[in-house]
């Protein structure tokens, strides 16, 4: 592995560049087809007109435009949905109470970028796409700039997310990608803010939550601003907004049953002390925890709601080490290889999996003995965990 490493990274720039174009342009084909023909008919188009559209937009995104709505109509009414009515296809495809059930950081994002869309003629889909190519853009750089090879590996089987991003959309988690990225460029460049991005990344979804236990390390300034970040993004709606809370309540309803939501705690429970463990004697810095800060609560979603896509969504976050996009890629190629014989649904097993076998690979780089000792020792060990800060890049 060392040594395919350090050939790839050898590969003069031009190539590694070339590549990363190359993977783009088969992405941008792999997504043609999810362009619904109700924002853009291909048959005006004489070079696409060949290719299948959906006729309509997909479903999160009628979701989240109807949520918007209210918003830009009322933003009192954002959890009680009472003063706009539905149109037709989002009453037929969206209940009021499942139409965009998420925090108010998000929805106000989400409000910002269709009213932009509605004012410039992109509308909310073409905002939605544009995060989704800025995403993908930052993330190629990045790559360049660490482990190029890893961008053509996660993305050339870009079949599902091409859907999940282009189709479906998944307006909210591209909008907290987004920031989580920028949280990574911040990381690199040594700033100390990344904190305060990653505080907004937990009020948008609360898939970053683990990241929390960074807040020992942090400076009493940048603690202090973390925290108030969560209280303003996650608690001051419960005095602003009427029915603010059954987001949550709904959320857990909604998929999954008691077996998935004990799964989730066993299993996300066990990978955050494992990971808490690894970060501290591994020493991980800044972008490492950023990254790896997002797989617990992700973990435990997918678990709980059975759907992988609250994992493998996470992984695309670049790794510049590799294993968490290495896994991200084999977790989607084994079904798309094998269609008949493995179900989508066995990627959230599979990157588990390798997931914990990623943790297990550092206890083994941190010795048996060390590992041991420590386990023997368990207030000593706590203590250098909370306490241990982030090495530098």
């Amino acid at each position: 592995m060392r040594s395919a490493d350090a050939y790839l990274l050898a590969l003069p720039k031009r190539t590694q560049v070339g590549l990363v174009l190359v993977t783009l342009a088969v992405m941008v084909w792999q997504s043609l087809p999810n362009v619904p023909r109700e924002y853009l008919d291909y048959a005006r188009v004489p070079i696409l007109r060949h290719l299948p559209q959906n006729p309509s937009f997909g479903t999160d995104t009628i979701s989240d435009v109807y949520g918007s709505k209210v918003i830009l109509n009322d933003p009192l009414d954002m959890y009680t949905k009472q003063k706009l009515a539905q149109t037709p296809l989002e009453a037929a495809t969206w209940s009021k109470a499942a139409s965009a059930p998420y925090p108010p950081v998000v929805l106000l994002a989400d409000a910002g970028l269709y009213a932009i869309g509605q004012r410039t003629g992109l509308g909310f889909y073409g905002m939605i796409l544009l995060l989704a190519i800025l995403f993908i853009g930052a993330s190629a750089r990045y790559f360049l700039q660490t482990r190029w090879y890893l961008f053509p590996v996660l993305y050339l089987n870009f079949s599902y997310f091409s859907y999940r991003f282009v189709a479906v959309q998944d307006n909210t988690y591209l909008v907290m990608l987004v920031v989580i990225l920028a949280a990574l460029l911040l990381a690199r460049a040594g700033r100390t803010a990344c904190h305060a991005l990653m505080a907004v990344a937990i009020t948008m979804k609360l898939s970053p939550l683990y990241y929390v236990k960074n807040l020992p390390q942090m400076s009493r300034r940048m603690a202090v601003l973390f925290m108030a970040i969560l209280l303003v993004g996650l608690a001051l709606p419960y005095v602003i907004w009427d029915n603010y809370l059954y987001i949550y309540l709904f959320h857990d309803e909604l998929k999954g049953g008691r077996g998935g939501m004990l799964a989730g705690i066993g299993y996300g429970a066990l990978f955050s002390a494992l990971l808490w463990y690894v970060e501290t004697r591994r020493a991980f810095d800044l972008e490492d925890r950023i990254g790896w800060g997002l797989i617990p609560f992700g973990m435990f979603l997918a678990m709980k709601m059975n759907a992988p896509r609250h994992l493998l969504i996470l992984l695309l976050v670049p790794d510049k080490r590799g294993p968490r996009n290495l896994i991200a890629a084999f977790a989607l190629l084994v079904p798309a290889l094998l269609p008949e014989r493995v179900r989508f649904g066995a990627t959230l097993p599979i990157a588990t999996v390798l997931l914990f076998f990623t943790l297990g690979w550092h206890l083994h780089m941190i010795g048996w003995r060390t590992v041991w000792a420590d386990w023997q020792q368990p207030r000593r060990t706590f203590r250098m965990m909370r306490t241990a800060p982030p090495t530098p890049r």
